[in-house]
């Protein structure tokens, strides 16, 4: 049985930490400001350290599930980093959505070390992270991932080996931008409705019933017809850094979206019209500020 550590016990990090005690891991977490994920997972079983470096020491494999790659970074390479404490052969699992050029740089560093990294960014929502239920993508070598996949197995529903390191924060971002997108055309959609006086709920039966039907559209409009932002509790300030890594990437690759810096810009506006940490669903209500504002 892997020995596992967790870094990172936020909205998605404490189901998964929770779903691996329950697979009978050994489970190694680190303190945090917020206790309440501390310990509950502690009165589960797990056990608390104080840094990086020490959780690597007990563990076979290091889950780290944090906002940025720059996040990342500090908690491998800093003094007191997993690098510090890790052992020999110790894999690092990044599900964070990461800069996908930041990970291959990461990698040189972790590989020098004697250790391995893979990246496996998530999908889906907190709900399925609580309930086992995540799609988790993988990048690295097919040795590395076989090892890791039992741990893996513990929080996920489907696992896709999507192909070399570096692959799965790529595919992680198109994801995000085809979701996020949705996610905006929705929101506005639905502000567009209400300035033409069209009944909301009849928006959303008809809607979605047809072509117009998508996963983010069932996420936004109980926002907009119910005030629930439960169904995609995402946060503006997250949604922005992604696409702002996707258009990194893809500017290095030569790559040239026509769409993409239209996404970025209506994020932006609501991330300033409503704070970073409101969750995507209210991109509804950014756009009737913006259209209340400009009559």
């Amino acid at each position: 049985m892997l020995k596992i550590g967790f870094i990172g016990l936020g909205l998605m990090g404490q189901g998964m930490a929770t779903n691996l005690i329950k697979h009978n891991f050994p489970l190694t977490i680190m303190a945090h400001r917020n206790r309440a994920p501390i310990e509950a997972l502690c009165q589960l079983g797990a056990n608390e350290v104080g840094t990086p470096a020490e959780v690597a020491s007990r563990s076979d494999l290091v889950f780290v599930c944090v906002s940025t790659s720059e996040q990342m970074e500090n908690i491998t390479l800093g003094t007191e980093g997993i690098l510090a404490g890790a052992n020999p052969g110790l894999i690092i699992v990044d599900c964070s959505t990461s800069l996908p050029q930041s990970t291959q740089r990461l990698s040189a560093s972790i590989e020098a070390a004697g250790c391995h990294l893979l990246d496996a960014p998530l999908a889906r929502t907190p709900k399925e992270a609580r309930e086992g239920r995540l799609n988790v993508m993988v990048g690295g070598s097919q040795k590395i991932v076989d090892q890791a996949w039992p741990a893996i197995e513990a929080f996920a529903e489907n696992i896709f080996h999507v192909g070399e390191l570096g692959s799965a924060h790529k595919l992680k971002l198109i994801n995000n931008y085809l979701s996020l997108g949705a996610a905006a055309l929705a929101a506005e959609a639905a502000a567009m409705a209400a300035n033409l006086d069209v009944d909301q709920h009849k928006l959303y039966e008809v809607c979605s019933q047809g072509g117009a039907n998508s996963a983010m559209f069932n996420a936004v409009m109980p926002w907009v017809l119910e005030a629930d932002e439960t169904r995609l509790r995402f946060s503006l300030g997250n949604a922005g850094k992604d696409m702002g890594y996707l258009s990194e990437t893809i500017a290095a690759s030569g790559f040239n979206s026509m769409m993409l810096p239209a996404l970025r810009e209506v994020l932006k506006q609501a991330e300033q019209a409503l704070g970073n940490d409101q969750y995507v669903p209210r991109l509804y209500d950014a756009s009737m500020l913006r259209n209340e504002q400009n009559q």
